[in-house]
C-alpha cells in the first residue's frame, strides 16, 4: 500500500505536535525561593543536633521549621512543591520522634533495674523502635518475672541520621527540578 505524500505530512505534523506538547504539559520547576527559609532552618538545626549534645534540641528551631512548613500547605504549589511540603512535614515528624525519645531517655535511668546506658521501652516509644529499627535488648524483672526491653542510650543517633538524610533529599529535590 502506497502513502500519499499529505498522509506523511500528517504524521510528521502530529510527531511535532506530540514532542512539543509534552514540553508544554511538563510542570514547572520547583520554586527554590519558596522553600529557602524552611531549608535554612532545617540546616541549622541538623547542624546543632549532629554538633553539640544529641537531645539539646532547639525547641525555638523546630517550631519554626514545624510553622513554616504549614504556612507552605497554605500557598498554591505544583504536584512538585506539594511532595516537598509533604517530605518537609515527614522531616519536622522525625524531630519530633528524636524529641520524644530525647524526654524519655531520663525517664526511667534512675531506677536500679535499668542497666547504665539503656532507655527502658515503654509503651510511647515502641514506634520508634520499630519505625527506625532500633535493636532492642530483652530483659526480665527479677520480683515479678515480668518482661521488657530496652534500647542503647545512643539510639537518638539514627533517628537523628535519618532527618539528616531526609533533608539531604529534600535539599536535593529543591535543587535538581
Amino acid at each position: 500500500m502506497k502513502r500519499s505524500p499529505g498522509g506523511k505530512m500528517i504524521i510528521a505534523l502530529l510527531t511535532v505536535m506530540m514532542l512539543s506538547g509534552f514540553g508544554c504539559l511538563s510542570e514547572p520547576a520547583i520554586d527554590k525561593g519558596k522553600f529557602s527559609e524552611s531549608l535554612r532552618i532545617a540546616r541549622s538545626l541538623q547542624t546543632s543536633l549532629t554538633s553539640g549534645d544529641p537531645c539539646e534540641v532547639p525547641a525555638e528551631l523546630l517550631q519554626k521549621l514545624a510553622s513554616e512548613t504549614e504556612a507552605l500547605k497554605e500557598k498554591p504549589a505544583t504536584s512538585s512543591e506539594k511532595n516537598v511540603i509533604r517530605a518537609l512535614s515527614g522531616l519536622v515528624g522525625t524531630y519530633d520522634d528524636g524529641v520524644l525519645l530525647c524526654k524519655t531517655r531520663t525517664r526511667f535511668s534512675h531506677f536500679p533495674f535499668v542497666p547504665k546506658g539503656r532507655i527502658y521501652v515503654f509503651q510511647e516509644l515502641d514506634p520508634l523502635v520499630q519505625k527506625y529499627d532500633l535493636s532492642t535488648e530483652s530483659h526480665v524483672y527479677g520480683p515479678t518475672g515480668a518482661s521488657w526491653r530496652s534500647i542503647p542510650w545512643d539510639s537518638i543517633k539514627v533517628i537523628w541520621k535519618t532527618a539528616g538524610e531526609q533533608l539531604k533529599n529534600i535539599e536535593n529535590t529543591v535543587k535538581y527540578s
